[in-house]
């Protein structure tokens, strides 16, 4: 990041900055050190309405992404301090349906979310709820997909992308699923030959019942798809959906680009529901970067963050409704997007494939297959650090950490609850294996988005390791040498 805008960006908000602020924070409790995506978070929970249960009460579906804002956050940072907008959404509403179907898909991702940050299954139970309500809205119309509205006079991008991200992320978490996965396969088979995708960009919908094109390109039909390819990608084992999320990524980087700042065709007017876009893409960038291991956004998204710091930034911390600035339109959905694209800017999600161990901050211990064994299943431990092959991980610029040449480490049967055992297994491309190593020394799971743990905080030889939700404990903190 550049240091002349960080410093101007210290003085116009008087909050001390620690460190080249768009690195990873290093998490020493439930709280992180204060960079520019710590700030915009906070504040933006100033818009948390204690009656409703909802950040940005005078939007429904923007208060849905601004909570999923909020608990990005906690997972690329470990600061947990705003979660109680998690239960707090949870308790004060009692039914997250209505008339759009899209604004139903933002609250199943919200839930799905909210359960692989808590383990808590009334939140999947939620999200099941959500979902299945979308999916009285699929028919065979225009060959399929969901509808917009219960008008069914529209079959929007939006509402379809939402609906396979998550019966994908469901099937993801519900072992044994085979109604979600079908779901997903369903949906995902008819989206890709509908002709929605054009030129690597994403339209808008379809006419009802004419089934001809609204062809507008909006950001966030961008990047909802690319969690959409990347819940289907370790659903179904197929990476070549994690190629054509890179292909819509890259069209998209091109297309919604000012002078290397994200940004909308609708700007500096951007009003309502269009305000919340640019931020969108900017969270799913971030996601298909995690899950294939790449640096090639990191620019981009670094150069966005470096602008809405320096343009879209008032005295107050407050960011606006254009990330190439000036500062003006200013709402908490505004607030939302921006703190989105600072927290997609949180450093690189990758280290230069690299060979060595894995040494315990709390443990001095390394992370070792026990017995030398190279045996599928087989749960990884600490043990003295012996330079042996069995402690010997390369880190790839897929994601995986790999020993032997030929094993994985993997999360057990995919799982995301935490104590989740951590083992070695075949190579096989899914998010169970892929892994991010964060400036912090955090070892974060894609799949999951929960970090490698050493159980109980145990130093001693044998001490088994698993997943759990990154909290910014030492006996999550892991070092190279």
């Amino acid at each position: 990041m550049n240091i002349g805008i960080l410093r101007k960006w210290a003085a116009r908000v008087s909050v001390a900055v620690l460190g080249l602020a768009l690195l990873a924070p290093n998490v020493g409790s439930a709280q992180a050190a204060q960079t520019p995506a710590a700030s915009s978070i906070a504040v933006l929970m100033q818009s948390y309405n204690a009656n409703s249960g909802r950040i940005d009460a005078g939007g429904w579906w923007t208060s849905a992404v601004s909570l999923s804002t909020v608990m990005t956050y906690h997972q690329a940072t470990g600061d947990s301090q705003y979660d109680y907008a998690i239960s707090g959404a949870y308790a004060k509403n009692s039914s997250f349906t209505n008339d759009y179907i899209d604004d139903t898909g933002w609250w199943a991702l919200v839930w799905i979310q909210a359960y692989d940050i808590t383990g808590n299954t009334d939140y999947l139970n939620m999200a099941r709820t959500t979902t299945n309500y979308m999916h009285n809205y699929w028919d065979s119309t225009c060959g399929g997909g969901v509808y917009w509205s219960t008008a069914k006079q529209y079959k929007a991008s939006i509402a379809n992308e939402l609906f396979l991200a998550a019966t994908a992320g469901l099937h993801n978490r519900i072992p044994g699923d085979t109604t979600y996965g079908g779901w997903a396969t369903a949906e995902w088979n008819w989206f890709k030959n509908s002709g929605l995708i054009s030129g690597n960009l994403v339209r808008d919908g379809l006419n009802v019942p004419t089934c001809t094109f609204s062809t507008a390109n909006y950001s966030y039909n961008q990047g909802v798809i690319l969690q959409g390819l990347i819940e289907q990608s370790r659903a179904t084992g197929d990476t070549s959906l994690l190629t054509t999320a890179n292909s819509i990524a890259a069209a998209a980087v091109a297309r919604f680009n000012h002078n290397g700042v994200l940004y909308d065709g609708c700007e500096p007017n951007c009003t309502g529901d269009g305000s919340a876009f640019k931020g969108i893409f900017a969270r799913y960038l971030r996601a298909l970067a995690t899950a294939t291991g790449t640096a090639q956004y990191d620019t981009f998204l670094a150069t966005t963050a470096n602008s809405i710091l320096a343009t879209d930034t008032n005295s107050s911390g407050q960011q606006g409704n254009s990330f190439v600035g000036p500062f003006s339109l200013w709402t908490p959905t505004t607030q939302a997007s921006a703190a989105e694209a600072l927290v997609a800017a949180l450093g690189s999600t990758t280290v230069p494939s690299s060979t060595g161990v894995l040494r315990g901050q709390e443990s001095s211990r390394c992370v070792d297959v026990p017995n030398a064994t190279q045996t599928n299943g087989t749960q990884v431990a600490l043990w003295d650090c012996n330079g042996g092959a069995n402690q010997s991980w390369t880190s790839d610029a897929s994601g995986r950490l790999t020993v032997y040449g030929n094993k994985c480490l993997d999360v057990r049967s995919a799982g995301t609850a935490d104590g989740t055992p951590v083992q070695i297994y075949d190579c096989n491309g899914t998010g169970a294996q892929l892994w991010t190593l964060r400036s912090d020394g955090t070892v974060v799971n894609t799949g999951s988005g929960k970090c490698l743990d050493a159980t109980g905080h145990g130093t001693a030889n044998g001490t088994l390791l698993e997943i759990w939700t990154c909290n910014g404990g030492t006996n999550q903190k892991w070092g190279r040498s």
